[in-house]
C-alpha cells in the first residue's frame, strides 16, 4: 500500500520540479538565412530550351528557339534552387543546469527566390482554312516552391551553463506543407497558373553555436538539414496536371500522371509522364538573435 501510495507522490513532485524548471527559463529565437535544396527537391531548370518542337497539331517537327516547361519537372525532381528562409523558435528547459530543452519551431522556407523568369517563344499554331501554320509567341514562365514548417522535438546544449559560448544539436519531428505555382504568360499580360500543395511529415536535425552577450541577449548560428517527405508520399493518378489548375499533387510516391504543361499552347492534349519516387531535402545556413526574458521568482516562506 505504501509503495502504491510513494509512486504518485514521486510523480507529482517530478512533474512540478519540471514544470518549475521549464518555465523558468524560456528562450525565444528569431533567426534568418538561406536554403539550399538536396536529393530530389533540387532540378537544374524548369524550362527547357529547345530548337526543334515535334507536334502532333499538324504531325511534324518545327524549328525555332522556343521555351517549354521541362517535362521532368514534378516528374524526376522539383526543379528548386536556392531561396530564404525565416524562422521562431521557443525553447523550455528542463533541467537546472540548462543542458536540455523541449524545442518548438514554426519555419518558412521559400526556394528559387533568386531565380528570374524564363523568357522565349512558344509555337502557336493558325488555322486558316484546311492549313494549319505555325508562328513564334512570346511567353515567360515564372516558378516557385515552398514550405511552411511545423517543428517540435528536443535540444542538447552541453555548456550553456557557462552564459558564454555553448554549441548545440537538436532533433525535431516536422510537419510540413508544401507550395508550389508555375506562372505562364503570353503576350502583354494573358496568365495562367498551375498550383500544387500537399502536407508531409518528416524529421529535422541541427546543430550550432549560441553566444550570449548580455543577460537577455545573444545571437546564433546555426545549420540545419530536413527529411522534408518520410511519411504520407502519394500520386494523384486521376487528377491531371494542368494550366490553370489549383492544389495538384506533387506526385512523389512515384507511378504516373497525366499532364499538359511541358507542351506548346497549340497542342491541347495530355502526356503520360512517369513519375519516380522523390525525396524532398534541403539544408539549411542561419544567422538569429536570442532572447532570455527575465522571470520573477516567488519564494515562499
Amino acid at each position: 500500500m505504501k509503495i502504491k501510495l510513494l509512486l504518485p507522490l514521486i510523480l507529482v513532485l517530478f512533474i512540478s520540479s519540471l514544470s518549475f524548471a521549464q518555465f523558468d527559463k524560456p528562450v525565444f529565437q528569431f533567426g534568418f538565412g538561406i536554403v539550399q535544396p538536396q536529393a530530389d527537391l533540387k532540378g537544374d531548370q524548369f524550362v527547357n530550351y529547345t530548337n526543334n518542337y515535334y507536334t502532333p497539331v499538324i504531325g511534324s517537327t518545327i524549328s525555332g528557339n522556343f521555351a517549354l516547361v521541362d517535362s521532368n519537372l514534378f516528374a524526376n525532381n522539383y526543379g528548386a534552387k536556392t531561396g530564404i528562409y525565416i524562422h521562431g523558435v521557443g525553447k523550455i528547459n528542463v533541467d537546472k543546469y540548462e543542458i536540455f530543452r523541449l524545442i518548438g519551431e514554426l519555419s518558412y522556407s521559400s526556394f528559387n527566390t533568386f531565380e528570374s523568369a524564363k523568357s522565349g517563344f512558344t509555337p502557336l499554331f493558325v488555322r486558316s482554312g484546311n492549313n494549319v501554320t505555325w508562328q513564334p509567341y512570346p511567353i515567360s514562365y515564372d516558378y516557385s516552391f515552398g514550405n511552411f514548417g511545423i517543428g517540435l522535438g528536443v535540444e542538447l546544449a552541453p555548456t550553456s551553463f557557462t552564459k558564454l559560448m555553448s554549441p548545440f544539436f537538436d532533433a525535431m519531428v516536422s510537419m510540413n506543407f508544401f507550395n508550389a505555382k508555375l506562372t505562364r504568360t503570353t503576350g502583354v499580360n494573358d496568365t495562367t497558373s498551375a498550383t500544387f500543395d500537399a502536407f508531409r511529415i518528416g524529421v529535422k536535425f541541427g546543430t550550432g553555436l549560441e553566444f550570449k552577450v548580455s543577460n537577455q541577449w545573444g545571437f546564433v548560428l546555426g545549420a540545419k538539414y530536413d527529411l522534408g517527405n518520410l511519411l504520407l508520399k502519394s500520386n494523384d493518378q486521376v487528377g491531371l496536371v494542368e494550366w490553370g489548375r489549383s492544389g495538384a499533387s506533387i506526385n512523389d510516391e512515384g507511378g504516373t500522371f497525366l499532364s499538359n504543361l511541358p507542351y506548346a499552347l497549340g497542342d491541347f492534349g495530355y502526356g503520360q509522364f512517369n513519375s519516380k519516387t522523390k525525396a524532398i531535402d534541403w539544408a539549411t545556413f542561419y544567422i538569429g538573435v536570442n532572447f532570455y526574458p527575465i522571470v520573477n521568482k516567488t519564494t515562499k516562506k
